[in-house]
């Protein structure tokens, strides 16, 4: 019986809840290292503040206000400006055109619309309006003109590390809940396989836990019919060997016996009651050799592939089914055709299959009737076909005349427990062939096909 190694137990909810915690850890932890990066790169210069351009106006103000000759040098940095007169002309700057009409409604205190913010600064001639913006800025004058602003960086790197977080503790996630279910699936591979004696191991997680506890369960219930199954169908083997064994003592008695009475003078009264113990006594070694056929189907047979001549399995064949046809007073019309001299064929059950759909023909065929036996071999397959000239089959015995213990009481009756055919069927397959039945159209009656691989290849 299969062990359990028992593990800590956990539950699922408790990894879900674990998992849902250290994602939001992590992403916590992104946005903490991206605050701490731009604290960094701000405190050591790489990049100005929001407000950095705002408090350089502030710090420059006195100066532009009293310059003689308003210049680049002295505009604070991350800041465009333009000279107005006091009729409002442009006398100088750098400020782009777009912003030109914006910078002068701020000299006029008036309401303003357009991209960024603007400061105006008084003199005596006119002013100055400076346009800047309260956005972190590279202090590298490319990086501010070929690259993305800071802070758009710092919100594309938090949204694709955030995406790669949860992508990656999706996929951890997943790998741990399949290696958890793990155990189930060997569980069931084994089960499949018929194994019942594997071990059973807990992967520490409650609810999988308790499945596999039903799993182990269900096998050892399964363990346990399948023993008791296989008990009861030995003990029903060996009583029905028994039971033939002990049947033949008084058979043999009975028929002994009836055959002395042959050799006596014997009133014709007497002679029809020897004819019934005679009868009677062949109709218990029928019965015998069904149940004996019936034991055998149920535990198979050893299929053994030999090399023979073809002339001697089909000689077999022929001389059997004469000496049933000479008991059932019937013809044979035997036909063969084949080109190899040598097959390779588990013998005595091909003769047997074939000999039981001939002894099926031959019951079911009057007196003085024929029964056409036919032989030929195409490629590496070798068909036999057997047509009788009785009632043929019906539509119920063409769908299930094959299977084991079908008995069509309809028609071709006579004492037949539904094995003939089904041991036909059987062996045909183990030679990697098939069996057809259908009624024919020449004579009527019943007819079987029957093919054998003759290559000694087995299917099963």
């Amino acid at each position: 019986m299969g062990r359990i190694k028992k593990k800590g137990n956990t539950s699922l909810g408790g990894i879900f809840f674990r998992y849902v915690m250290g994602m939001l850890c992590a992403l916590a932890a992104l946005g903490a290292g991206t605050i701490i990066l731009f604290n960094i790169l701000v405190n050591t210069g790489s990049i100005y503040p929001a407000n950095y351009a705002e408090k350089k106006i502030n710090e420059s103000y006195d100066t532009l206000q009293s310059a003689v000759e308003v210049t680049q040098d002295i505009i604070p940095p991350l800041c465009y400006y333009a000279v107005f007169s006091e009729d409002g002309a442009v006398l100088s700057g750098n400020m782009p055109t777009d912003s030109i009409e914006a910078a002068r409604n701020a000299a006029n205190h008036k309401a303003v619309s357009g991209v960024g913010f603007y400061k105006v600064v008084p003199r005596s001639d006119g002013c100055i309006v400076l346009r800047y913006g309260l956005t972190p800025q590279y202090q590298s004058a490319f990086l501010r003109e070929h690259f993305i602003e800071p802070q758009n960086l710092m919100t594309f790197a938090v949204v694709l590390g955030g995406i790669a977080i949860i992508l990656l503790s999706s996929v951890y996630f997943g790998k741990k809940i399949k290696r958890k279910i793990k155990p189930i699936m060997i569980a069931a591979g084994e089960i499949k396989k018929q194994n019942l004696e594997y071990e059973v191991s807990y992967c520490g997680v409650k609810e999988i836990d308790d499945c596999l506890k039903s799993i182990d369960e269900m096998r050892n219930a399964l363990k346990l019919s399948l023993e008791c199954q296989w008990k009861t169908e030995q003990e029903k083997s060996r009583q029905m060997s028994a039971l033939a064994h002990d049947i033949k003592t008084p058979l043999s008695v009975v028929r002994g016996n009836a055959e002395l009475l042959y050799e006596t003078e014997l009133t014709k009264e007497q002679k029809k009651y020897a004819d019934y113990i005679s009868g009677s006594a062949y109709q218990i070694l029928s019965y015998l050799q069904t149940l004996i056929e019936m034991t055998r189907s149920s535990f198979g047979y050893q299929y053994n592939f030999e090399k023979i001549r073809t002339s001697v399995l089909l000689g077999d064949i022929k001389n059997q089914a004469l000496g049933l046809a000479e008991v059932c007073h019937i013809r044979i019309n035997w036909k063969e055709q084949y080109v190899s001299e040598t097959i390779s064929v588990a013998y005595e059950q091909v003769v047997r299959a074939v000999m039981n759909v001939v002894k099926n023909a031959a019951e079911n065929t009057a007196q003085g009737g024929a029964v056409g036996i036919y032989i030929v071999e195409q490629g590496q397959e070798m068909v036999f076909t057997v047509e009788d000239a009785g009632s043929g089959f019906t539509k119920e015995a063409l769908l299930h005349g094959t299977e084991q213990f079908f008995m069509d009481d309809e028609s071709r009756g006579g004492g037949h427990y539904g094995i003939g055919l089904f041991f036909a069927k059987t062996t045909a397959k183990r030679h990697g062939g098939w069996i057809r039945l259908s009624n024919s159209k020449k004579t009527n009656g019943a007819k079987v096909e029957i093919c054998f691989r003759i290559d000694g290849e087995c299917a099963i």
